[in-house]
């Protein structure tokens, strides 16, 4: 039920535009039949592109051009903001690609862990340095087992145990 809360505050606040609240939505799921860890990055996009825009130009993710360019700039932005941690062991991210639209703009990772995950670290400090008030909601599902991490400028990362 405080997984569905939290999706039904995402898109309501989602829908507004220009927003007056800083959100991001994560979801790092295990898919059984692949054996691989999927992450699903879900920011507005004119935050995201203040964010990854290099010396304060100006960047547009829908535009054409700047949809097959900015690739190198949002996986060294996310490498550098968010990172996971199984039993110890931090994991590389592998970056998949993106979907843009002009208010949501999703990025797509994968990873590959061979052992059963006993504790996952995650922090996330996504847009902490635009806007004071960024939140970074986490969703953990594997294996029938689910989480939901709060995180914040005041406490960018937490320990989960399974």
């Amino acid at each position: 039920m405080k997984n569905l809360l939290w999706i039904l505050a995402f898109v309501a606040l989602t829908s507004w535009a220009p927003h007056k609240f800083y959100v991001s939505n994560n979801i790092v799921e295990y898919n059984a039949r692949t054996g691989i860890y999927e992450v699903t990055c879900k920011i507005f996009t004119d935050d995201l592109e203040r964010a990854i825009a290099p010396d304060g130009t100006s960047l547009f993710l829908g535009s054409e051009r700047e949809r097959n360019d900015v690739n190198w700039l949002i996986q060294e932005y996310i490498e550098k903001k968010f990172k996971i941690k199984i039993n110890d062991k931090f994991i590389a991210l592998k970056y998949i690609g993106k979907e843009v639209d002009p208010e949501l703009t999703h990025l797509y990772f994968e990873f590959t862990f061979v052992d059963m995950p006993n504790t996952i670290s995650v922090e996330n400090t996504v847009l902490f340095e635009h806007f004071e008030d960024q939140k970074n909601i986490i969703d953990l599902r594997m294996n029938g087992w689910n989480q939901t991490l709060f995180l914040t400028k005041q406490k960018p990362f937490e320990v989960s145990y399974r």
